[in-house]
């Protein structure tokens, strides 16, 4: 099993994004991501994309996401063109607490990844032909930004690729129907989680926003996310609090209050169980 890199395609790893249009009729080998994610766009012909067993066809204006560990190939393509956005997650959405908050990004970005490793998923994104030519125009400038790599280049692809990134959650519709409802259903949770994390919110309150019983929301998002939702929680005000720490000049107390953690001292617990560092470590670090 041949297993991609993101340094195979790009050596700058300070900035871990790549951007190409693959050209391929015939058969294209069998292989896994083993450190970023890919965004699809198929911008021309057709191929059966093969995952795990599970094919299905992919023609112009599909868009799907492939996360790390998914083992796939296209087979039987007659002039397909697909645009290919290699990227790491944790680098453009840091700090996009906006965006999280969308059922649509949860649901391309963290579940279908997870769906199409372990399921096969024809509820795909479809763009219509607007859409596919509002995306046709910010790909065309990514990959002027990318070749050309002129002064700033580095802000332009990170800030087109956002627009990239909002248009595709805006327009990603959970179907009703699928091999693997309960998934997609996480997603609502975890646009409420997104919303919601700075307050005392309890797993009752996330499994309601995913119309779930608790035990099989619970088990439903730790296969999903691959931590128990109130690991995500404290994940997402870690990081918070991080962002804080090295934006603000808020004291820790103050900063691990606004971030929805009462006591200070398990804050500082859980802040160096993530980081290995304390936060005024932490901070002082940022300011080197």
């Amino acid at each position: 099993m041949f297993e991609m890199k993101l340094e195979f395609f790009h050596d700058d790893r300070n900035f871990p994004f790549f951007i190409q249009y693959g050209y391929h009729s015939g058969d294209f080998f069998k292989h896994v991501h083993q450190d970023f994610t890919e965004l699809v766009i198929v911008m021309d012909g057709t191929a059966a994309h093969v995952v795990g067993n599970e094919a299905y066809t992919v023609s112009k204006g599909d868009v799907f996401v492939i996360g790390p560990n998914t083992v796939h190939e296209f087979k039987n393509s007659h002039d397909f063109i697909p645009c290919n956005i290699m990227f790491r997650p944790e680098f453009f959405f840091e700090d996009m607490y906006q965006l999280k908050e969308s059922p649509g990004f949860h649901a391309l970005f963290f579940l279908e990844p997870y769906i199409s490793r372990e399921y096969q998923f024809k509820n795909r994104l479809k763009l219509s032909l607007e859409d596919y030519q509002k995306i046709l125009l910010l790909i065309d400038k990514l990959m002027k930004e990318y070749q050309e790599r002129q002064d700033g280049w580095k802000e332009m692809i990170h800030s087109c690729f956002m627009e990239v990134v909002v248009l595709l959650s805006r327009r990603y519709h959970m179907p009703e129907k699928t091999e693997h409802p309960g998934a997609l259903l996480v997603a609502n949770a975890g646009s409420y989680i997104e919303k919601n994390f700075k307050k005392d919110i309890t797993v009752g309150e996330m499994a309601e926003a995913a119309c779930l019983s608790e035990r099989h929301f619970s088990r439903i998002f730790k296969e999903t996310y691959k931590m128990t939702p109130l690991q995500y929680v404290i994940q997402l005000r870690i990081l918070y609090a991080a962002s804080l720490l090295k934006n603000t000049g808020g004291t820790i107390t103050e900063i691990a209050l606004i971030s929805g953690f009462s006591d200070n001292n398990y804050f500082a617990r859980c802040f160096r169980r993530y980081f290995q560092m304390s936060p005024g470590e932490y901070r002082r670090s940022h300011l080197d």
